[in-house]
Formats: C-alpha cells, structure tokens, sequence
C-alpha cells in the first residue's frame, strides 16, 4: 500500500511541475489580455474625455500596459522569481490608486475628491483582482484582492484629508428625520461614504477569496484527473478496455495482495533468435510490435490479463479480477487464436518474402499470489506461485513435444466440463511427464504442431 501511496506522490509532484510551467506560459495570455483590456478602456475613456484635459488616465494605462509587458519579458529570463508576480499586482493597484487621488479638472474648476470615492473607476481594482486568476495561483489572487483593498482604502483616506470633506456615523441614515435630509447628504459632492466603503472592501475581498477558492479547486480537480489518466494508462497496459473501466470505477481492486485461482499462459516466440542474427534492429523491434499486437488482441478478446512481456514471451492470466469456471476454456481459447494469429501473420510474411515463425503456448490452472510488487517509481502487478512456473515449464515442453500447445490436466479437466470434448479436439495426454525443476510429474495434454504448406520454411 505504501508502494502505491509513495508512487501517487511521485506522480501528483510530476504533474505539478508540468502545471508550474503551464503557470509560466499564463504569463503571456495574461499580458495579452491586459494590452486589450486597457485598450478597451483606452477607447472609453477617449470617448468620455474629447478635450483630453486629464491625462493622468492615460497614463496610468500606460504604466500599466508596460508594467505587464515588463513582467512578461522578465519571466522569459533565469532572473524571474514567483514574487515578481506579487510584487507586480502590488505596482498595478498602487499605480490605479495614484492616478485616482490626482485632481481632475472639469470646465476650469478642480472636482472634489469625495466624487471619487463614488465613480464607477473603482470596478477597475474587480478587473485586475479577476485577471490575477487567469495566472492560476491562489495566493496571487488573495494577495491581489488584499492590496486592492489597501489601495482603495488610501483612495477614500486621501479624499477625508481634504478640508471640506466630511463623512457620517454608520447608522446615521437611522436616524434621519426624512429621506430629504439624506438626499440631501448623499448628493453632497464632499460626502464620503464610510457605509459604502465598508461594503466595496468587504465584497472585494470575498470576491478574491472566492476565485482564490475556484482556482484552487480547477488545479486540485485538474491534477486529480491526470492522476487517473495516468493510472488508467498504466491499467491499459495489463488489462482489457472494458477492463480498465471496470477496475475505474471500483476502490483500489489492486492495492492488496491476495491468493486466488486463476489460469496462467505463456506463449512464446519460436525461431526469434535465429531471425536475430542477421535482421537489422528496425526489422527486430517490428517483429515484436507486431507479435505483441496480435497476442494483446487475442488475450483481451477472450477477457484475459497481459501480466508481462518478456522479450518475445508474453504471460497473460484468465480470472485474476472476475474468476469463473470458464477461465481454462476461456485461456484455451485464447491459445487457438493465438495459434491462428500467427498462421495468418505467415502468410503476410511470406507474402513479404519474410521467414515464418513459431509460436509455443503453456496453459495452467491453480492458485497464485497477486499483487504489486513493483518499485516507488513503477507499477508492476503480477502473480506468482507454483501454477505461474508450471505454466512456464510447458510451455518449454512444446519443443520436446514437437508441440503448439501444451496444457495440464487441471485446465483439459475444466474446459470439458464447460465446453466438452470439442476442447479438447486434437489434443493427446501424457499421463505423467516430468517438469524441470519440480519434483514429481504431471499429466497434461498437447496438441502436436501441424505444418501448413504456406507457412513451412
């Protein structure tokens, strides 16, 4: 289990360096973003300000837009660092702050600072609190929401320093004797509104702490689901489609070890090593791509588990997540499509002036331990056990035999009862033969090699 727990962090910190740098190409769609987003607000405030008499706006756009193509330059070099982040939201809120205490002048005369303090110009600081989330960090987008509450908070301070500003206690509209006299307050051009500052800060700051959240929540969702991806692809690699989705949705089928009953195959590549000798590398790698496409297919079509490739051998299993009485039957016909596969691989080869070759299959059914057994950096699931060496050993037998298939007693007896004596069309038993390596004999049944005219070297 602790295998499995030190390989999902393994992965989970992988996945994170490969978010680091998508954060880091965030960067210039960010960039991108602001250059049209204060383009855009370029355009309205020229529309609004014909006589261009204020020209603090523009240049706090200005400010702004180079401050982000700063930032963007600066992350292509080794010189960046993550605060450079902050330190840029701090600049941009600071700047916007700056601009918004400078006096503007409407026909002559120089508008009150509290009329700031009431403009629509403070949804800018909503503007960059919610572009710092497209940078996909949520500690940049409560730190953005923070200092933009500090700047907006000098703002409203400044606009108090003035001599003829003033402001009100909070439950002062309580007590009012008549929506008169609040009017009458509220249209003052030197009232500050400490209720509605109150409320903008509060409503800035949940806002920043909600994206912060959301932001969050996508990286968390987003690594989580490459995490599975990642685990359905190493799941692939040993069991069938529908397989993998079965083992998806259930809880960790694999994360234990366990003994269970299961029919265990080995199939091997004849004549691999003579072919060796003389092809070139690219034909060699083909010659195994193509074995393994073809024995892959024939196990997965008959619902059973690729365990391993070993060279030119293949170890798969039948019953080891769903057993059933069918597994030997299922197994021994995985076996004769095997068998088939390779024939018409032959005859393509033949075709391509290309030498034949054989195929030697081992069949057993009995008890193994499965379980992982692989390291903190690798997946390895596999079975053990005296039926996973039996298995091996017959199928060494069919060049003893002049054989293509050897199976023993234990699956020849399951596969009658399932499918009767047509199972076993073709076979011959050997009471007792001796396996290398095991004490004591066993029965088993083969099913001699037949030399087909298309494919005979």
């Amino acid at each position: 289990m602790s295998n499995l727990s030190d390989r999902n962090l393994g992965a989970e910190a992988r996945l994170k360096a490969v978010f680091a740098r998508e954060q880091a190409r965030s960067i210039e769609m960010a960039t991108w973003a602001r250059l049209i987003g204060l383009g855009a607000i370029l355009s309205w405030i020229t529309a609004l300000d014909q006589s261009v008499g204020n020209i603090a706006g523009y240049i706090c756009i200005a400010i702004l837009a180079c401050n982000g193509m700063g930032l963007w330059a600066l992350h292509r070099t080794r010189a960046f660092r993550p605060w450079h982040l902050f330190a840029s939201v701090a600049f941009d809120h600071a700047a916007i702050a700056a601009v918004m205490t400078v006096p503007v002048v409407f026909s002559g005369e120089v508008m009150p600072a509290a009329l700031t303090t009431r403009s629509v110009w403070f949804a800018v600081f909503f503007l960059m609190v919610v572009s710092s989330a497209t940078l996909q960090r949520p500690a940049l987008v409560v730190w953005s929401g923070l200092t933009a509450v500090l700047s907006w908070s000098a703002v409203v301070v400044h606009a108090l320093r003035e001599p003829r500003s003033f402001t009100m206690p909070m439950d002062w509209p309580f007590h009012s004797t008549s929506l008169n006299e609040i009017f009458e307050v509220m249209l003052d051009p030197y009232y500050i509104d400490l209720p509605g500052w109150l409320s903008q800060v509060l409503i800035l700051m949940l806002v920043a702490l909600t994206l912060a959240a959301a932001v969050r929540r996508s990286k968390m969702l987003l690594v989580s689901q490459a995490a599975t991806e990642c685990e359905r692809a190493n799941l692939a690699r040993y069991f069938s489609p529908d397989m993998v989705e079965r083992l998806a949705a259930s809880d960790s089928p694999l994360s234990q070890p366990n003994t269970r009953v299961v029919c265990v195959l080995f199939a091997d590549l004849t004549g691999f090593t003579r072919l060796c000798e003389n092809a070139p590398a690219s034909e060699i790698i083909d010659l195994l791509r193509q074995f393994r496409i073809r024995m892959e297919q024939a196990v997965f079509t008959h619902g059973g588990t690729v365990d391993k490739y070993i060279g030119d051998c293949v170890m798969a299993t039948f019953g080891l997540l769903a057993p059933s009485g069918r597994d030997p039957a299922a197994a021994l016909a995985c076996a004769h499509d095997m068998q088939d596969a390779i024939h018409d691989w032959n005859r393509e080869r033949a075709a391509h002036g290309l030498p034949s070759v054989g195929l030697g299959i081992g069949v057993h059914y009995g008890a193994v331990v499965a379980g992982d057994i692989g390291s903190d950096q690798r997946l390895e699931f596999t079975v053990i056990g005296d039926t996973v060496n039996v298995a091996s050993r017959l199928m060494h037998l069919t060049r003893e035999l002049e054989a293509g298939i050897v199976i023993s007693d234990e699956v020849a007896g399951a596969a009658l009862v399932t499918d009767g004596e047509a199972a076993l069309a073709g076979y011959r038993r050997v009471e007792e033969m001796p396996l290398r390596g095991r004490d004591g004999a066993i029965a088993l049944w083969y099913r001699p090699l037949v030399l087909r005219d298309d494919v005979a070297a």
